[in-house]
């Protein structure tokens, strides 16, 4: 899969499932790697998801006191999953394919851009080099529109950290300075697994964890029902169509932290109706957002300037 687009407002889940207070957590459960002990963890979650006054404690953000590259709201970016890497773009970042070969990364390293791996930690996909060792128990049902990929039971956690870690050792030995995991919202998907808002946390936290142990830095990618909860844990955002879904304010977390937030929205892409003048006046300007297609190649506009992002 490339970028996941939302099918469900994560909000309206949220509500659904009754963590619609998950914006005011004051602390969060250690990650518990099977899926027999999640019930504790889920409990003390919901114990924990109590409201707290102005004056009452806050998350301390674990983000903030780094030894590994973050970027900023000036940072500029590009971010092209498919086809042959552009080597055009003379921004600040660029996101492609953690598979992408080792010189590519070399190149835009040397000339002073930062790279970020793209790896879905959410789904497995049947032409990845690791596919066979995830085992039939954690492999769920299929995404829609998407052949070959299937949603991962990531109450699992002690099966699939090693999975992932060996992924992001690949990533970090190639040179990438950070990491995006795709896919970090199964809870709200009908993923074919009892996957909850609980259990979502401990595994993106856990993700965080390994992300920052390799000194990389780490995207929150969409799952803006938990934003608020994560951001501590997340060096920036990476989101999809929050303007078209209409959002973009589940992203305060981050801007209010000054953290960096990259938007990708597709107007004229299958249901997307909208023009750049729309995209653009639903745009908050703290963030750096894209006009992309949804194959995501090199093309792109920048909302903010209308110019190419290869310009």
């Amino acid at each position: 899969m490339l970028l996941s687009s939302y099918r469900i407002s994560p909000l309206l889940l949220l509500a659904l499932l009754g963590f619609a207070d998950l914006r005011k957590i004051t602390a969060l459960p250690t990650p518990v790697g099977t899926v027999e002990s999640q019930s504790h963890q889920e409990t003390e979650l919901e114990r924990r998801s109590t409201s707290i006054s102005q004056k009452g404690p806050v998350l301390e953000d674990r983000a903030s006191s780094v030894n590994w590259w973050v970027p900023t709201q000036k940072t500029t970016w590009q971010v092209q999953l498919s086809g042959t890497i552009d080597r055009r773009f003379k921004g600040n970042a660029i996101e492609f394919d953690a598979d992408t070969d080792a010189a590519t990364v070399k190149y835009f390293k040397s000339k002073g851009i930062k790279t970020i791996a793209y790896i879905s930690a959410g789904s497995w996909e049947n032409w990845r080099s690791d596919a066979k060792k995830f085992p039939k128990s954690v492999i769920g049902k299929p995404l829609d529109g998407w052949p070959g990929e299937s949603w991962l039971d990531t109450r699992q956690i002690n099966t699939l950290k090693p999975l992932m870690q060996a992924r992001l050792n690949v990533a970090k030995a190639k040179g990438f300075d950070g990491v995006d995991w795709d896919n970090v919202d199964g809870y709200t998907q009908n993923s074919g697994f009892k996957i909850t808002a609980a259990h979502q946390i401990a595994y993106n936290r856990m993700l965080a964890d390994i992300s920052h142990a390799q000194r990389m830095t780490v995207a929150l990618k969409n799952d803006l029902g938990q934003a608020a909860a994560l951001a501590p844990y997340f060096d920036f955002a990476v989101n999809e169509q929050c303007g078209y879904y209409q959002e973009c304010n589940l992203l305060e977390p981050f801007l209010k932290a000054g953290k960096a937030v990259v938007g990708l929205e597709y107007p004229g892409e299958g249901d997307d109706k909208r023009t750049y003048a729309q995209v653009k006046a639903r745009t908050d300007p703290r963030t750096y957002t894209l006009i992309k297609k949804l194959d995501l190649g090199a093309w792109g506009i920048v909302v903010s300037t209308k110019k190419s992002v290869l310009s």
